[in-house]
C-alpha cells in the first residue's frame, strides 16, 4: 500500500470521523435537553412526606352563622386544578414567656411606654402612657399587640387641617413600626400595602370613598405570599394581620391612633408536604356547612364565583401554617375550608 493512499484514507477518516463526533455530540445535547424538558413538565411523583405527624385542627375565631345554600358558577364551569398535596410550614414561638416579656418590654419602650406593665390575664400585659393617653396590650405568648388612643372621643380629630396622601400615610405607618423593629422582612419584601379611607362617627369608624371625606386612613400591611398564587390570609379577608390607623393630626400621640399587630413567625425553609382535599371535596364541605365565613351575608342563597387555595394566618397558638380553600361569592361572601385531608388532622 502506497504512502499516498494511506494519507488519503487517513484524511477521509479524520474528516468523516470529526463530522460523526460532532453529529453525535449535537444529538446527545438535543436528547438531553429534551429529557430535561420532559422531566420538568412531567416530574416524577413524590408522595407527601407528612413529617410532622398529625396536625392540629385549624382554629378560626368564634362566629355564629347559618349554613347557606350554595350554587357554583365558576370560570369555564370547572373547579380549579391543584396537586394532591401542599406544604405545611413551621411557625416559631417563644420558648420562654419571661424572655418574651423582656423583649416585648423593649418594644413597648420603643413605642414610648416606659412604665411597668400589669398582667391582665395569663401571658397578656398592659402598658400605659398616661401623658399621651395611650394603651398598649401585648400578648407575649403569640407576639401580637394592640396599641390604641381613644380617637372616637377626640373632637380635634374630626376636622383635620390636612390629611396625608396615600404615600405619606404608608410612609408614616411604616416608619412607626420600623422604629420599634416591628416591620419584618416578609412584609418589607414586596407585601401589598392597602390604603383605605375612614371617618369617625357615633358608632365607630365608617368607610368612605375618598380622602376628602376621611379623617382616618387605614394602612394594611400584607406579608409576602408563599408563592405568586398562594396568599396568606387573615381572619379578615379584606384586611391584613398588621394594620395602622393614621390621622391628620400633627400632635404627638395623635398621628398614629391604633396599631393592630398579629404576626406569626413563619419559617419558610422548614416545611412538610401533606395530602389535601380535592376542590370537589372542599366544595362538598362547603355545602354541608363545614366552613368558616370570613365575610358573611344575610341571604340564604349564595352563588360562588371564585375558588382558590391559600394559607390561613392562625389566630391560635399553633405551630403550623396550613393551607385552606377559599370560596368567594355574591355580596362579598367569603368562606374558608381547611385543605389538609381529615385523616391527618387531630
Amino acid at each position: 500500500m502506497s504512502l499516498t493512499y494511506t494519507a488519503f484514507v487517513s484524511r477521509r477518516l479524520i474528516k468523516y470521523g470529526g463530522v460523526g463526533i460532532l453529529g453525535f455530540t449535537f444529538a446527545y445535547i438535543i436528547i438531553g435537553v429534551g429529557i430535561a424538558a420532559y422531566l420538568k413538565a412531567h416530574p416524577p411523583y413524590v408522595p407527601p412526606d407528612v413529617k410532622f405527624g398529625l396536625l392540629p385542627k385549624t382554629v378560626f375565631p368564634e362566629k355564629k352563622f347559618e349554613k347557606k345554600n350554595f350554587t357554583a358558577e365558576l370560570p369555564n364551569d370547572k373547579f380549579p386544578v391543584y396537586k394532591d398535596q401542599a406544604k405545611v410550614y413551621v411557625i416559631t414561638r417563644p420558648d420562654n414567656t419571661f424572655l418574651a416579656l423582656d423583649q416585648d418590654t423593649i418594644t413597648a419602650k420603643d413605642f414610648g411606654f416606659a412604665t411597668k406593665p400589669s398582667e391582665v390575664k395569663y401571658g397578656v400585659y398592659e402598658f400605659k402612657n398616661d401623658s399621651l393617653n395611650q394603651t398598649l396590650t401585648m400578648n407575649v405568648l403569640d407576639g401580637s399587640f394592640m396599641l390604641r388612643y381613644p380617637y372616637e372621643n377626640d373632637q380635634l380629630l374630626l376636622n383635620p387641617e390636612k390629611m396625608p396622601t396615600k404615600e405619606e400615610a404608608v410612609t408614616i405607618a411604616k416608619g412607626y413600626l420600623a422604629g420599634a423593629n416591628k416591620f419584618p422582612l416578609d412584609i418589607a419584601e414586596g407585601g401589598e400595602r392597602k390604603v383605605s379611607y375612614w371617618k369617625i362617627g357615633f358608632e365607630g369608624l365608617k368607610s368612605v370613598s375618598s380622602l376628602s371625606e376621611a379623617n382616618i386612613i387605614k394602612v394594611d400591611f400584607f406579608r409576602k405570599s408563599i408563592t405568586d398564587d398562594l396568599k396568606i390570609l387573615s381572619s379578615d379577608i379584606n384586611g391584613a394581620s398588621v394594620s395602622v390607623l393614621v390621622t391628620g393630626s400633627q400632635m404627638e400621640g395623635k398621628k398614629i391612633v391604633e396599631v393592630s399587630y398579629k404576626y406569626a413567625n413563619i419559617d419558610r425553609e422548614l416545611f412538610s408536604t401533606y395530602p389535601i382535599k380535592t376542590p370537589e371535596q372542599a366544595w362538598n364541605d362547603l355545602k354541608i356547612g363545614n366552613y368558616w365565613p370570613a365575610s358573611d351575608v344575610e341571604t340564604n342563597n349564595v352563588t360562588i364565583r371564585k375558588m382558590y387555595l391559600a394559607y390561613f394566618e392562625p389566630v391560635s397558638l399553633t405551630n403550623y401554617l396550613q393551607p385552606i380553600y377559599v370560596f368567594e361569592g355574591d355580596g362579598k361572601f367569603a368562606a374558608y375550608v381547611p385543605a389538609v385531608t381529615d385523616n391527618f388532622i387531630k
